[in-house]
C-alpha cells in the first residue's frame, strides 16, 4: 500500500519537481541541424543518450511527445507513469532484443513525426554498452541516430550503477547535441554489432568531449530562447 502511494506521489509530482528544479539551471544549447528540440523544425530522429543523463533529456523534450523505451521492470511501471506525466509517449519492452515486441511498437511510430528517446545501455546496464535496439530501429526505419548529452558544472552521482547523475540546484551545464549518424538499411546479425560497437564510440567519445571542454563549449553556445 505504501508503495502504490508513494507511486502515486511521484507520477502526480514529480513533473512538476522537475519542471521547478531545472527552472534553476542555467542550461546552454550546443549543436547543428537538430539541435532545436521540436521535430517540427527538422527531420524526427532517434536520440541516443547514456542512462546516467536520462534526467535532463526528461525536461527538455517532453514537451515535444518523444517516444521513450521503458522497460518492463516493475520500477519501469514507476518510470512509465512519470514520463506520460512529462508529456511522452513511453513504449514498455527491451532495447536489446532486435525485433521484440518493444522495436515493432517504435518501427510503427517511424512516420510518426515524433522523435525517439532511447538510453542504449539501460535500463540495467553494463553502464555506457550500447545494445543494438537503437542501431535496429534506425536500421529499418531509416531515420538518423542522433547522439545527445549533458554536462553540469556541478552535480550529485548516485550510488546507482550507472553514477546516475543529478544537478545542483542553480548550477549551469550544457545539452549537446551530436551529429547525426546515418545507419544503412536492412543491416543483419554482424551489421547490427558492427554498427553497435561504432556508436558505442561516437557517443562515449561525445560524452568525453563535453565534460572536459564544459567551460569552453558553455561560453559559445546559446540559450533556449535564441534556438
Amino acid at each position: 500500500m505504501r508503495r502504490r502511494a508513494l507511486q502515486w506521489l511521484i507520477v502526480k509530482l514529480g513533473p512538476l519537481l522537475l519542471t521547478l528544479w531545472y527552472s534553476t539551471i542555467r542550461l546552454r544549447w550546443c549543436g547543428g541541424s537538430y539541435l532545436h528540440p521540436d521535430p517540427r523544425t527538422r527531420k524526427h530522429a532517434i536520440f541516443v543518450f547514456w542512462h546516467q543523463r536520462l534526467l535532463c533529456f526528461g525536461h527538455t523534450h517532453a514537451r515535444y511527445r518523444a517516444r521513450l523505451l521503458i522497460s518492463r521492470s516493475r520500477d519501469g511501471e514507476l518510470v512509465s507513469g512519470l514520463v506520460a506525466g512529462l508529456g511522452f509517449k513511453p513504449i514498455r519492452g527491451s532495447s536489446h532484443r532486435a525485433g521484440g515486441v518493444a522495436l515493432r511498437s517504435l518501427l510503427a511510430e517511424a512516420k510518426s513525426g515524433y522523435d525517439f528517446g532511447i538510453t542504449p545501455d539501460g535500463p540495467r546496464g553494463p553502464s555506457q554498452f550500447f545494445k543494438s535496439g537503437a542501431v535496429y530501429l534506425a536500421s529499418r526505419s531509416g531515420l538518423p541516430i542522433i547522439p545527445i548529452t549533458v554536462s553540469y558544472h556541478r552535480y550529485w552521482r548516485l550510488k546507482s550503477w550507472d553514477r546516475f547523475q543529478v544537478p545542483w540546484p542553480f548550477t549551469w551545464g550544457v545539452v549537446h547535441v551530436g551529429a547525426p549518424v546515418s545507419v544503412p538499411e536492412g543491416l543483419d546479425q554482424g551489421g547490427l554489432e558492427s554498427w553497435r560497437a561504432r556508436l558505442e564510440e561516437v557517443l562515449r567519445d561525445h560524452t568525453r568531449d563535453t565534460d572536459a571542454r564544459l567551460a569552453e563549449i558553455y561560453q559559445g553556445s546559446r540559450r533556449r530562447r535564441d534556438l
